[in-house]
């Protein structure tokens, strides 16, 4: 398997984008690491904006509709596994806010079929963090109430003891240490996780962000690699939300000319993997990129629409650059 790290830091400072709204706590999965298609507790991604609450399952208790629920009435319920990639919405073009896991939880259907159908479901963290869901996405089976992860109890940095899993849509919807579930008429009125559009009349905020764009990413080469070799297998993963990777293409230079990567088996909710094979032609600097197209026909922009003025949404191409040697 090899040696295995993950990169983390704690950081307040207005300069870093990754904390500039006050998010306590990032950690990084490092792609270059990309072996197995489940992603190791312990090197999945991490973005909080408060630490993670000491919470037993002894004193967990959901506040849901028709009566409270205990972690051990909940474990008691028929649970499900899911494959299911997770995403940031502010994961920028090979960025490592990205991870892979098998979930198994009760199906979020299961507690909300107790009572009257409304047209959003509010779900609340215990550290006040807040998300609101149409109630078809809700109800959606593989929208799971997770209680594990990777065949181990879900650790406190990922949500513990109790998160949501809504598979497809990006994280911020996978609520983490899930305290509360409130059926209501009420849509989303939050300004956080929106799109919002620069014009001449200025900054115009627009739909939430939910569904995970198509998205690819290199795990081998790195950018800035030295390659001493004339042949390089290269390698990485894309995923497509709701939907299933259909293609992804490889260019050598800098976008010019395109062929198609060797896919893994597609599979709904879950990255798929893709290799490339490269003839190095010659000694010096070679600019890469790679591009992925869904089963829906949605594909990667090559580059991102410049009137957006927020920093979901990054599914523009990525690019790299390597020198052979």
């Amino acid at each position: 398997m090899g040696i295995r790290a993950s990169y983390k830091w704690r950081s307040n400072s207005p300069g870093d984008g990754l904390s500039r709204r006050g998010f306590l706590g990032v950690a990084l999965f490092d792609l270059s690491l990309l072996e197995d298609e489940a992603t190791h507790n312990e090197l999945f991604f991490v973005h909080d904006r408060s630490g993670s609450p000491n919470i037993s399952t002894h004193d967990w208790k959901l506040n849901a509709p028709g009566a409270p629920l205990t972690y051990e009435q909940l474990s008691e319920l028929p649970t499900r596994a899911l494959d299911a990639t997770l995403e940031c919405a502010g994961n920028p073009p090979g960025g490592g806010l990205v991870s892979h896991a098998v979930w198994e939880g009760v199906p979020l259907k299961d507690i909300l079929n107790r009572a009257a159908p409304r047209a959003f479901v509010r779900l609340a963290a215990r550290d006040g963090f807040t998300r609101v869901l149409p109630f078809e996405k809700a109800m959606h089976p593989d929208t799971l109430l997770a209680l594990r992860m990777n065949g181990e109890s879900l650790p406190p940095a990922h949500g513990g003891p109790v998160r949501l899993l809504v598979p497809g849509w990006y994280g911020m919807d996978s609520v983490k240490w899930l305290d509360s579930i409130e059926l209501t008429d009420t849509p989303d009125e939050s300004k956080e996780y929106r799109r919002r559009t620069q014009s001449l009349l200025g900054a115009a905020t627009g739909d939430p962000v939910r569904g995970v764009l198509i998205k690819s990413v290199f795990s081998r080469p790195i950018d800035g690699a030295v390659l001493a070799t004339r042949r390089f297998t290269l390698r990485g993963a894309a995923w497509a939300g709701e939907g299933r990777v259909a293609k992804v293409e490889v260019s050598t230079d800098d976008g010019s000319t395109w062929v198609p990567a060797r896919l893994g088996e597609a599979k709904p909710w879950s990255w798929v993997f893709w290799q490339c094979d490269w003839r190095i032609p010659r000694a010096g600097e070679h600019r890469l990129a790679v591009r992925a197209t869904g089963d829906r026909g949605d594909a990667q922009p090559a580059a991102r629409d410049p009137r957006r003025a927020d920093a979901y949404e990054q599914n523009a191409w990525q690019r790299i650059a390597v020198t052979a040697i």
